[in-house]
């Protein structure tokens, strides 16, 4: 009788002593606790996608072990498996926060677009400041040639006036430099119209790229009024499921999904360190290449929970 007692009763306490030691296990199935008793990871599986994500199962599969990946290498050890058949499921949640997450995208996709227009229209402006320099100087350079043509030609009609006036053949010369002076008057005055012309277009570039730039300073301010940063609502652990209600792009998500992993394990949010995964606003960590930063190791560390278990990190 006694040894039937003691068979029921050395489960319950190894369950009760590994719960306490390993509390990430009481979200997995006791059939997994039973088969792998040794087991200590945490299993999660795939649950609700909702198709207005555009993102398939098996997609959202890969990202959420990218996201235990974080953890396993920032630790060394290895905290979650992903699993079919486990009790902690991630959903892909669709209502009004991802609406206007895409319409938030949106607005910042105009924005960038102006910008580029922008900076084809600075290309733009400083091409006509070239040219208009350009055209200045070959304008002086005209100009200076034929005030100098001009002065010689002047200079010989005072001398043949002085002498009574000019042969008729030489008479003929002096009329071809006047023709060609009157030539070279009237090339002046083109360039001349061609480059106010060119400094009229400038100009007219130059207000339009004001105008846009302020309506550019409207917009962002609008986008950063509308769109302030705000706390981790865009994923919940809520004690047995992690739900996830918005993202903006992959890399997002699999930080968002690490995030709400960390709540799994009993973390809660730090505020020391704006680049931590566990921070509560996500904006300036780095999406693409995340590791994790001293101040989630810290919390792992600081945690009775795991204090032990994480000994190596303590020195």
């Amino acid at each position: 009788m006694q040894i039937g007692r003691l068979f029921f009763a050395l489960p319950i306490l190894f369950w009760g002593y590994q719960i306490v030691q390993y509390p990430q296990v009481r979200l997995n199935p006791i059939s997994t606790r039973l088969i792998h008793p040794l087991d200590t990871r945490l299993h999660f599986k795939i649950g609700e996608v909702d198709p207005r994500f555009h993102l398939s199962r098996s997609e959202l599969e890969n990202l959420a072990q990218q996201a235990a990946d974080i953890w396993q290498q920032g630790t060394g050890r290895s905290w979650f498996v992903y699993d079919p058949h486990a009790r902690l499921t991630i959903n892909l949640i669709y209502d009004q926060r991802q609406q206007q997450t895409t319409q938030r995208l949106s607005e910042l996709e105009k924005i960038q677009n102006t910008q580029h227009q922008q900076q084809d229209q600075v290309q733009n402006i400083h091409q006509y400041k070239s040219e208009i320099e350009q055209s200045q100087q070959r304008i002086d350079a005209k100009q200076a040639l034929f005030q100098q043509q001009l002065q010689r030609y002047n200079q010989i009609i005072a001398q043949v006036n002085q002498q009574g006036g000019a042969r008729p053949e030489f008479k003929q010369q002096l009329d071809q430099q006047k023709y060609a002076l009157e030539q070279m008057q009237a090339e002046l005055n083109q360039m001349v119209i061609q480059h106010n012309q060119l400094v009229s277009q400038s100009n007219s570039q130059v207000e339009s790229y004001n105008q846009a730039n302020h309506n550019m300073n409207q917009s962002i301010e609008s986008y950063n009024k509308n769109y302030a940063a705000r706390e981790f609502d865009k994923g919940l652990f809520n004690g047995h499921s992690i739900n996830i209600y918005e993202f903006e792009n992959q890399a997002d998500l699999r930080l968002v999904i690490a995030h709400e992993l960390g709540h799994a394990l009993g973390l809660a949010h730090t505020q020391h360190n704006p680049h931590a995964l566990m921070y509560p606003i996500l904006r300036d960590q780095n999406l693409e290449h995340f590791q994790l930063t001293t101040d989630d190791l810290q919390l792992l560390k600081t945690n009775p929970l795991w204090k032990k278990i994480l000994s190596p990190f303590s020195s």
